[in-house]
């Protein structure tokens, strides 16, 4: 059963109003929360948000040349941090965030704890594309997510033989040839999501399929997006 993702910023009586905590327990699924680049209220952060970002973050974002690329990166990891922030009781822009060997991007220190699982902020992970951004929350699991702007994908066949289990890939050729790109895609995101829950690198771990490390194979969860989109989120 696929999870509907949650969607963000929402405004209560003229306020941002902050997402609901994680659920607690160790097989709770994620929570997950969608934003969209058209939606007026998420552009209405967009210039404020500049203002939480650290030196690094700032000057990536510089080196952004793309509009579109700049407003993810910004809603993503502005959002993120006014959320990590909101829940923890400290200053967005006083969190330190750094990134794990694969670029998956995880809380280093806070100001102040608050609120919450103890003061212990949750596990997260953020994906974009096309117009969504989309960020997972567990509180006691590592998460990935990923999303996919649906298109065609001439190549699809030699990727999936290098990075798909060869069940996988044999069960996308079955298919009539106008739905190929997109379950090939839904099957990336499933792939990248539980490569990410994990820390891991594309080329990081055993091929899947490869009968290595059954007992530490991610939970997944196909996502019910908007039209247009696929996603995928998973828990290590």
């Amino acid at each position: 059963m696929g999870l509907h993702p949650e969607r963000w910023p929402l405004r209560q009586g003229g306020s941002l109003a902050a997402p609901p905590w994680p659920s607690h327990g160790p097989n709770a699924p994620p929570l997950l929360l969608l934003i969209d680049r058209r939606d007026p209220q998420a552009r209405a952060l967009v210039p404020s948000l500049r203002n939480l970002l650290a030196p690094t973050e700032a000057q990536r974002l510089c080196q952004l040349r793309r509009q579109e690329d700049g407003e993810r990166f910004l809603l993503g990891r502005g959002a993120l941090r006014l959320i990590l922030g909101g829940w923890l009781g400290c200053d967005p822009a006083g969190l330190v965030l750094g990134a794990g060997p694969h670029g998956k991007p995880e809380l280093l220190a806070q100001k102040a704890a608050g609120q919450g699982s103890g003061g212990i902020p949750p596990q997260f992970n953020v994906s974009h594309s096309g117009e969504l951004i989309l960020l997972g929350f567990h509180l006691e699991r590592p998460v990935g997510v990923d999303v996919e702007q649906r298109r065609p994908v001439p190549e699809w066949e030699g990727i999936a033989d290098r990075c798909l289990p060869p069940s996988e890939s044999e069960r996308i050729r079955a298919l009539p040839e106008e739905r190929r790109s997109e379950a090939f895609l839904a099957a990336w995101c499933r792939l990248e999501a539980g490569l990410k829950a994990r820390g891991l690198g594309l080329f990081g771990s055993a091929r899947p399929g490869s009968g290595a490390g059954k007992e530490s194979d991610p939970i997944h969860w196909p996502l019910v997006l908007p039209e247009g989109y696929v996603g995928a989120a998973a828990l290590a």
